[in-house]
């Protein structure tokens, strides 16, 4: 019935948990996880992790016969739909939504985060076929700034990430710090630095100190800084929610991922968000907490200190703020749901 295109597969927490919002979105409109098929970089993978069908993400035969037998194709959620990781990208994904309006299925947008697009084709060509699309959401103002921009006419539901409306349950949280670094340009000329500024955390603060991989390339940092400073922990979860329970189980997270500070948020832990693409600010701006450049500075220190002089007030307010985003990332949910019913009535 339904098939779901996105970064799934590639064994990114963040990723897997939109799929695993998604799916839940689905059930909850009465879609049965067997009716759900994933292209996948790791069919196996999906499949054991999800309880879904899923195709090899390459594999263009079989997809094709895929859209001959299933009325939707949802796109997303995550950041599909920009240049700054590879040309390659783009058309990728613009080509599955093009043959899925070719065999007549419908297409759902789904909390996607658009851009950067520095390509100015790619940005009309996105236009051109998310013209064509039948329900769009996007998860910040300034995605749907972009598409505006660049002359999309389609109606645009702006929400948020779907893994807000997620339940994360957490069991004995520790006062300490969650870390997460992605691999950056610069990493090499600031490791000097994060080394410097975790043993400040553990020896100074007294505060301790996990690393927590959520994707590819993570944990070769874990291991630079863990082998530098023999005081941190280096904790590599089995899943998405595994990891999500790793990082909600402190404190505090410092995170330069966008779903280390989702989880830690919706775990009850307080997030800082370090800035290496605009949609950790656009995240930043969501949930009201404070975002700070890549590179290692005393000023997290400072914020570290802050948050723990007055943590009842930073969970409150944190606490406020989920609660609407919870009821804003609904709208996923209806976007589909209206379309998911023309479709099933063949209108």
């Amino acid at each position: 019935m339904v098939i779901v295109s996105g970064y799934y597969g590639y064994h990114n927490s963040g990723d897997e948990a939109v799929l695993a919002a998604l799916c839940q979105d689905l059930e909850q409109l009465g879609v049965k996880r067997k009716e759900i098929t994933v292209l996948s970089a790791d069919p196996h993978q999906t499949v054991n992790s999800h309880g879904v069908n899923a195709l090899h993400r390459y594999n263009l035969p079989a997809i094709i016969r895929m859209m001959q037998r299933n009325h939707l194709l949802i796109s997303g959620g995550g950041s599909l739909l920009q240049d700054s990781t590879s040309w390659r990208t783009i058309p990728y994904y613009l080509g599955i939504i093009h043959l899925a309006l070719l065999k007549g299925m419908r297409v759902v947008v789904y909390s996607q985060g658009i851009g950067p697009v520095q390509r100015r084709f790619y940005q009309h060509w996105i236009v051109k076929v998310l013209n064509r699309t039948h329900g769009i959401t996007v998860r910040d103002q300034q995605s749907e700034g972009c598409l505006r921009a660049w002359g999309l006419k389609q109606p645009v539901h702006t929400t948020v990430d779907p893994v807000f409306n997620m339940d994360l349950e957490v069991v004995n949280q520790i006062e300490g710090i969650a870390l997460n670094i992605r691999p950056y340009q610069g990493w090499e000329k600031d490791v000097q630095g994060w080394i410097t500024l975790v043993k400040e955390w553990v020896e100074n603060l007294q505060l301790p100190v996990t690393f927590i991989p959520l994707g590819p390339g993570d944990v070769q940092i874990g291991k630079q800084l863990t082998n530098a400073v023999p005081q941190m922990r280096l904790l590599v979860g089995k899943d998405w929610l595994e990891s999500a329970r790793l990082v909600a189980q402190h404190s505090i997270c410092v995170s330069m991922r966008l779903h280390g500070l989702i989880f830690a948020a919706i775990g009850n832990s307080i997030p800082i968000g370090l800035a290496y693409d605009p949609k950790i600010s656009a995240i930043g701006s969501q949930m009201q907490i404070h975002i700070y450049p890549t590179s290692p500075r005393s000023e997290l220190t400072m914020e570290i200190k802050r948050i723990r002089q007055n943590q009842q007030a930073y969970r409150q307010r944190l606490a406020e703020r989920i609660i609407l985003l919870r009821a804003k990332s609904c709208i996923n949910r209806q976007v589909i749901a209206s379309v998911l019913s023309c479709s099933l009535g063949g209108k």
